[in-house]
């Protein structure tokens, strides 16, 4: 499936009066493991993934090891996947919009 695919289909999900649940994963073992229970879609939590990683919460996992965990997540299932990314990793709008390009191509 591909990312535009994934990205209609996670839209469809949002169905009024039907809440989507979203299990989170922090890596590509536990994306794969919350599809394989039948979860229609991939979350993440920045607090999950960056204490697997040994960091704190708030940004303070390394910009590069955060896109490339969200690539493995990504790649590990065939399902649309949600990354929290805090605040984009920057302030300045340019850079912001760099960090999304870099998370949008995993």
């Amino acid at each position: 499936m591909i990312q535009s695919d994934k990205a209609r289909a996670f839209a469809a999900l949002h169905v009024p009066g039907r809440p989507l649940i979203l299990f989170n994963a922090w890596d590509a073992g536990t994306a794969r493991a919350v599809a394989a229970a039948g979860a229609t879609a991939i979350a993440t939590g920045s607090w999950s993934v960056a204490a697997a990683h040994g960091f704190d919460d708030a940004e303070r996992l390394p910009l590069d090891l955060a896109i490339a965990n969200a690539a493995r997540i990504a790649a590990a299932v065939d399902l649309p996947v949600t990354i929290d990314f805090e605040g984009g990793y920057a302030v300045d709008p340019g850079r912001l919009a760099e960090h999304m390009g870099l998370l949008l191509a995993t």
